[in-house]
């Protein structure tokens, strides 16, 4: 007997109904309802929850229960909860109760963190819900989630790779159903009647109410809240008056697991069919092998091969997602899958023997064991089913009931048997013609389920990126020591020929071509720069300590600071011409870098308490509000906290006792994978991402785990459009030599296409433009010597060649080469820049041994 469409026989069986009133020739769906009990947590009354539910299971009305499986704390359920226990005893009656998952915020995160969400939530149930499963050797189907209701709600596309097809939107209050069906076969339904048994009237028509489709909604938290005996009264008359209406012809109450099959949601779930290779040496096998692998390419069935040793514990594949230019060629189509074997789950430490590039792990649970989606190593997993032995059609067929996504292997004996492989291609022949089945290959499903967008991408290609940057620094040799003494010797020139004696300060940029001037006002960011360029000056050996000292002490007195609405704080500039001299403001993203720079020199001089007693006299805890680090403009307060020097002052706040917060701080509590996504939404919600102050971290402060990260991700970007287009990229923030004077220049991290982007000071939106990127993209001489310093790699090397050869002028280094023409800023230089750069030298001598 042929394979029936279970789509087409659920709507068919679904018609027999006749609606109320209508002439006996006229046949018509009645409305569909789903009753729905929310707010089930660890605080809902277990014999009021029990009340509601028997009312309905009594007179056979199914009953969706909407849990939130993990406690206030965040804490899975265990099985011997009293909840758990409850909804077990139920399940096990098999009397037409599903438990669907609740994550509240569900509607308002990211595609990565939806799939993770779904996936932990699903997995919490399935151990909620796990005696009822041994005692049914089967676990509940869980295809559903809810989420609150909110505006603006998020894409619900990384749910489908946890299984899900159906997302309850539970509204605050009774709505008119809505549903979106998305491209991935989600649906998303909207709406709904909130009902109170509180005041139950007998009316279940509530504003809610749709002419083809309801979802009936009541709160257990609300009707925990009624007397004991009030209750059952009142939920048995519910339940009684959604019974009469379905026997009017009314409504059609149904369980929310049918939500699929309505005819206009165009259900498909996947099937993913892959045939294991027979041993060379049975030629049996092989034959038939051939025979089937043949037979499922002239049907158009699509199928994955490969691997002879099935699906041990830990053996996956490896899916190529990020695919580039070059790895697609003529008639060979798109890269597959190649197997890999993970020897450590929680480390996510893989065997092969083939770079990986950037792509995601298909890992296999045994069937009932584990939950499919993306689980916390950002493998995707499913559960293995395998057919082998005989009764192949029996078996395939048992593998991929229902409407749950199946990833079936075939073992060679299993199509050895002519007779048995014949009656399989029958078989999936008509599976080919159901409407609510697709066929997709596993590297395709793996495509399709994997977290898409520009983040997921980025943290894919950093990852394959990863290997490649963790080969150990050679030594100098005499010859690169000394070109980096002769790099050094040319960065002082800036301070040899721009300090000013009096003050021992050194303008902030200089324009020396004919008829240029010197910016003769410093930022705190500035003067740290300063300082951090006369401690490298002197490690390097350029001047003395007495020099070095004379000099400290004469910037000194010029950063005491100013007291203004009663609080004491660097200033926000000063002038380098006059002996404390500046304006009232104070910044907040500055004043980390100064204080970066103070600790540095208290770790490195004999002058610690006085840097001590200057810190102390700074009114910096009461700019730290709600931990948040915040400058002073004009006597007002302003948060700095969406910065990407809100890491790194934090940091630097910290090491002289201020407490302060960091938008990076995100990894607690999370696995690698996950606090690494969590990161690059972090950074990716402040704007693009440059080389400062990532690097100034390494060579001030030590590296952090998240500044190391994201420097990964921008030198591995740096290095992919080196690789695919042959342009030095090397961006960060600093001066050009014409408006707007100023650039911040980054990766932008969230957009679709790789984009270095640009802002400005006044962030003024024609500076915003492609056509101002691309005449104005630099090479930033002091990031290149930051990248030397830090991150040992041929690129790296490059990039320093590249800005000795040609950004070297008779006052130091030019600030930025203009990558479109390759023309430095030849006569335009600046104290950062040159301060850096001394840095960073001395910091690659220090580790060159």
């Amino acid at each position: 007997m042929r394979r029936r469409s279970f789509l087409k026989s659920a709507a068919a069986s679904l018609a027999l109904l006749p609606e109320k009133g209508a002439a006996s020739s006229l046949w018509k769906l009645p409305a569909q309802a789903y009753p729905v009990v929310t707010d089930i947590g660890e605080d809902v009354s277990i014999p009021h929850l029990i009340a509601v539910i028997d009312a309905f299971l009594d007179r056979n009305i199914p009953l969706a229960c909407v849990v939130n499986p993990f406690d206030k704390q965040g804490r899975a359920y265990t099985a011997k909860s009293k909840l758990a226990q409850v909804l077990n005893g139920y399940m096990l009656g098999s009397n037409g109760l599903d438990v669907v998952p609740y994550v509240p915020d569900l509607a308002s995160l990211s595609e990565h963190f939806q799939a993770r969400a779904a996936h932990e939530a699903l997995s919490a149930m399935k151990i909620m819900m796990r005696p009822a499963a041994s005692a049914r050797n089967s676990a509940p189907l869980m295809q559903t989630i809810a989420c609150a209701d909110q505006d603006a709600p998020a894409a619900p596309r990384g749910v489908r790779s946890a299984g899900i097809l159906n997302l309850l939107s539970v509204p605050a209050q009774s709505a008119p159903v809505r549903s979106e069906t998305w491209e991935n076969g989600v649906v998303r339904l909207f709406g709904g009647t909130v009902q109170s048994l509180r005041d139950f009237n007998g009316d279940v028509e509530a504003p809610g109410y749709s002419p083809s489709q309801n979802i009936l909604y009541l709160s257990a938290q609300d009707f925990s809240q009624i007397a004991l005996n009030q209750l059952e009264t009142a939920a048995e008359r519910f339940a009684s008056a959604l019974s009469h209406r379905e026997l009017d012809g009314d409504l059609s109450l149904l369980p929310v697991t049918d939500i699929q099959l309505r005819d206009s949601y165009g259900f498909k779930r996947v099937v993913c069919l892959h045939v294991l290779q027979p041993q060379e040496n049975d030629r049996d096998q092989l034959s038939a092998y051939s025979a089937f692998t043949k037979f499922l390419q002239s049907a158009g069935i699509p199928h994955s091969t490969g691997g002879k040793s099935g699906v041990r514990s830990g053996s996956a594949f490896w899916v190529r997602t990020e695919l580039s230019h070059g790895d697609a060629v003529a008639g060979a189509g798109r890269p597959g899958m190649f197997p890999i074997f993970i020897e450590d789950r929680s480390a996510v430490k893989i065997r092969t023997v083939r770079p990986l590039g950037p792509g995601i792990g298909v890992a296999f649970s045994a069937e009932d064991a584990g939950t499919q989606g993306v689980g916390r190593a950002g493998f995707l997993q499913f559960q293995r089913r395998v057919v082998s032995g005989s009764g192949v059609v029996e078996a395939f067929q048992s593998a991929t009931a229902g409407t749950a996504d199946a990833v079936v292997f075939i073992k060679p004996d299993a199509i050895a048997f002519p007779p048995e492989r014949r009656a399989l291609e029958g078989f999936l022949k008509d599976m080919l013609t159901d409407e609510g089945t697709k066929f997709l290959r596993l590297e395709e499903l793996a495509r399709t389920f994997a977290p898409s967008g520009p983040l997921p991408s980025r943290y894919r290609k950093t990852a394959a990126t990863a290997p490649e940057l963790i080969k150990t620094r050679q030594r100098l040799g005499d010859a690169g020591r000394e070109e980096l003494l002769e790099d050094a010797r040319v960065a002082w020139r800036y301070f040899e020929k721009f300090t000013d004696p009096k003050t021992g300060l050194c303008p902030a940029t200089v324009d020396f071509a004919p008829g240029g001037r010197h910016h003769e006002a410093v930022t705190m960011w500035d003067v740290g720069s300063h300082i951090n360029g006369l401690l490298a000056a002197n490690q390097i050996g350029l001047i003395s300590q007495d020099e070095f000292t004379a000099a400290i002490r004469k910037i000194l007195p010029n950063i005491a600071g100013r007291t203004s609405q009663g609080r004491h704080l660097p200033q926000g500039w000063i002038r380098t011409d006059r002996r404390k001299w500046g304006n009232k403001n104070f910044d907040g993203s500055d004043a980390g870098r100064l204080l970066a720079a103070l600790d540095n020199l208290r770790r490195h001089s004999n002058l610690g308490d006085q840097l001590e007693e200057l810190v102390a006299s700074w009114h910096l805890q009461e700019v730290v509000i709600n931990g948040e680090i915040h400058s002073v403009t004009n006597g007002e307060l302003k948060t700095s906290y969406v910065s990407h020097s809100a890491h790194y002052s934090a940091l630097a706040f910290r090491r002289w006792g201020v407490s302060a917060k960091s938008p990076y701080e995100v990894f607690a509590n999370r696995s690698a994978a996950d606090g690494q996504m969590a990161l690059l939404e972090a950074a990716a919600r402040i704007g693009p991402i440059g080389a400062e102050p990532l690097l100034l971290e390494a060579m001030e402060l030590g590296m952090s785990q998240e500044s190391a990260y994201l420097a990964d991700v921008l030198f591995g970007a740096q290095l992919e459009d080196f690789r695919e287009t042959g342009r030095l990229i090397c961006v960060s923030e600093g001066p050009i030599d014409k408006a707007p004077w100023f650039l911040y220049q980054g990766l932008q991290l969230d957009a679709q296409e790789r984009t270095w982007a640009f802002d400005t000071v006044g962030q003024e939106p024609e500076y915003r433009t492609p056509e101002f990127r691309k005449e104005n993209l630099v090479v930033s001489s002091k990031a290149a010597f930051l990248w030397s310093a830090y991150q040992p790699h041929d690129y790296s090397e490059r990039l320093v060649r590249f800005a000795r050869s040609v950004a070297k002028t008779k006052n130091g280094f030019a600030s930025s080469i203009y990558l479109k023409t390759g023309r430095p800023t030849e006569a335009y230089s600046d104290l950062n820049t040159n301060g850096v750069i001394l840095q960073a030298i001395a910091h690659r001598l220090a580790g060159s041994g």
